[in-house]
């Protein structure tokens, strides 16, 4: 299993679900999987199922994987992107890369925000990471406001080599124009997008 592969689910209702894989520990896998009440894509049926119910899968999928290079790295997501970035950016951590290494990402509210606790964790632990939550309903200290792209200007990208974009469609297009104008080679922009 690599950053960034995905397990497709097949559900009792005939639905198939990708999800992404959050990080691994031996031969266990962790998920985030949002709960949401009307029916949609699945996730109310899956997380319904009981502790230790067996799901049947099929796995590895994905192109959009972390590249084995020890450079500077931004990664830049919204949403559902939060999950293979974050598997991405402790990989590249573990794997004792000591150059920045940043996160940048997008929620509408603070009540949609996630894993800080983890974030910070990370940042304790491994002093060349940090990162930066956007909010583009309100304004809250500690937190940026507006749209990751804001980040995105020479000065803050002059010393990064890769990107990495995970998100909605229309972050991950207008990111690669930004990233490309203001210097990051194409070839070591890497994206997916939900």
């Amino acid at each position: 299993i690599l950053p960034w592969h995905f397990f497709m689910f097949n559900l009792k209702s005939w639905l198939k679900r990708a999800y992404s894989i959050l990080g691994r520990n031996w031969n266990q896998y962790q998920f985030i999987i949002k709960r949401l009440e009307e029916w949609r894509w699945g996730s109310k049926e899956i997380c319904d199922y009981p502790v230790w119910e067996q799901v049947d899968f099929s796995w590895p999928f994905g192109h959009f994987l972390l590249k084995n290079t020890d450079c500077s790295k931004i990664f830049i997501g919204t949403g559902t992107g939060f999950v293979p970035l974050y598997f991405q950016i402790n990989e590249t951590l573990k794997n004792w890369n000591k150059n920045p290494i940043k996160y940048i990402f997008w929620v509408r509210t603070v009540i949609d925000t996630f894993y800080l606790d983890k974030l910070d964790e990370i940042k304790k632990n491994y002093p060349n990471f940090s990162y930066e939550i956007y909010l583009s309903r309100e304004e809250k200290e500690w937190f940026q406001k507006w749209y990751v792209l804001d980040y995105l200007t020479p000065e803050k990208l002059k010393n990064f080599k890769e990107a990495y974009l995970c998100g909605s469609p229309a972050m991950v297009w207008d990111a690669k124009i930004l990233l490309e104008k203001w210097g990051l080679k194409k070839e070591n922009i890497y994206s997916e997008q939900y």
